[in-house]
């Protein structure tokens, strides 16, 4: 095992590896496979942190963490890496998956030298390089964006940094939908200053705290509405209010469903309610995508670590006492840094491809399935069924390829694994 870790240490680290080369073309690949999911002709992007539990003392990017899980179980704090992750929403909107397109490592920038001065890429919020990640891929693939969040991002630096704009299609590249905190307020715009009144024209009104305006079900509409894969009918509002935080107008839509009283808010003054539901309903399949990453394909079972890291403490500490290495260490540091996300990057790509099968060959993939399934969910088959099929079916033409030194060695090192894992 010590010498499989180290030849993936040396694969993942080496120098002829061009990552950002490898990025591009995984993006354009899904890019040109035209199955994602469109909405007011915008491509619909997924955005999401997700934290991983590393407890190496000399692992670049380690830092400590909140458990934000409510198990009395686990620890308050751990120590791990934050992920950031994008993602394309492929399918249709009723059968759809989240296509991961990038994944990066968003907090411990001081491993790399950087201590937070205000301009340096570690002075930048983990949720503004989010929106970062998905205003470079719409900008490199002149594509329109609906980049869908959840509660964590609805903040006013969010929706400042989408504020690039397409200059053909004269609109944003992306747009944010979000969740919005219950406590959020939203002023109406003041009514003129009457004539020869001094001083200067008021730019807030009255305030509206919107979590009191469900107390008034007659100003609701019913609609029906997709809610989590379930056609239902939701009463729903929309208001076009002023927000703070941005000093300007932002959509809110208010809707009750089955599942409860929620609210959302798009920087698309002009996205209809229905679609904002239905496209935060779908925010779930990047969930899902965490889930497959870490436990069908083990995206995250990287062991790498580099000795020019100063040692840290294995237990979770202030984030402010992380040490920054010395200037000839960096370099190496930022390769080890590097083959974690090129390693992700290859397990992204796996599981890109096996939704890819699963759509494109949703008959094929059911009619080759042998395995025992409890239920089925829906007619389109998950990435854990597609790997399944594709491994089946992967070892029969194994055995049926040639005789040669190299296959030879091959099977004699599958049979090993066998005996080993039969007399265990």
């Amino acid at each position: 095992m010590q010498t499989v870790i180290t030849a993936c240490s040396i694969f993942f680290r080496s120098k002829a590896y061009r990552y950002v080369a490898l990025l591009g073309a995984w993006q354009n690949f899904v890019v040109n496979q035209d199955k994602s999911v469109k909405v007011s002709e915008r491509a619909v992007l997924l955005g999401d942190h997700t934290s991983v539990v590393k407890d190496g003392r000399k692992m670049p990017g380690v830092v400590s963490m909140h458990e934000e899980s409510e198990t009395q179980s686990k620890p308050s704090y751990f120590r791990g890496q934050c992920w950031g992750a994008l993602g394309l929403l492929i399918g249709t909107l009723s059968a759809c998956f989240c296509c991961p397109l990038q994944l990066q490592i968003h907090q411990g920038f001081t491993h790399l030298g950087l201590t937070g001065e205000s301009g340096s890429q570690s002075h930048i919020k983990s949720t503004e390089r989010m929106v970062a990640m998905a205003v470079d891929f719409a900008e490199s693939h002149q594509c329109l964006c609906y980049l869908v969040l959840d509660a964590f991002f609805s903040a006013g630096s969010v929706f400042r940094a989408r504020d690039y704009y397409s200059i053909e299609h004269k609109k944003p590249w992306v747009e944010i939908l979000t969740k919005a905190k219950n406590n959020t307020v939203v002023y109406f715009p003041a009514p003129p200053k009457p004539a020869g009144r001094p001083g200067r024209q008021a730019f807030y009104g009255e305030k509206v705290h919107l979590q009191e305006c469900f107390d008034y079900p007659d100003l609701f509409e019913t609609v029906s509405c997709q809610v989590y894969g379930k056609t239902e009918s939701i009463q729903v509002m929309s208001l076009t209010l002023l927000w703070r935080p941005i000093a300007d107008y932002v959509l809110f839509v208010l809707a009750v469903t089955s599942k409860g009283p929620i609210i959302l808010m798009s920087s698309d003054l002009e996205l209809l309610a229905v679609n904002a539901i239905e496209l935060y309903c779908a925010r779930t399949r990047i969930e899902i995508l965490f889930s497959v990453l870490k436990h069908v394909i083990g995206a995250f079972k990287f062991r790498f670590w580099t000795k020019n890291l100063p040692k840290h403490s294995r237990r979770p500490v202030s984030n402010r006492d992380l040490q920054a290495p010395q200037p000839h260490q960096i370099g190496t540091i930022q390769a080890c840094w590097q083959a974690y996300e090129t390693f992700v990057l290859c397990a992204s790509i796996a599981v890109g491809l096996l939704q890819f099968i699963a759509i494109s060959f949703q008959d094929t993939v059911w009619a080759e399935h042998r395995l025992y399934l409890r239920t089925q969910s829906r007619d389109l088959p998950s990435e854990k069924s597609v790997k399944q099929i594709i491994a089946q079916l992967f070892i029969m033409q194994f055995f049926r390829l040639g005789q040669n030194g190299i296959i030879q060695q091959i099977r004699f090192y599958m049979m090993t694994i066998s005996d080993e894992i039969d007399d265990k």
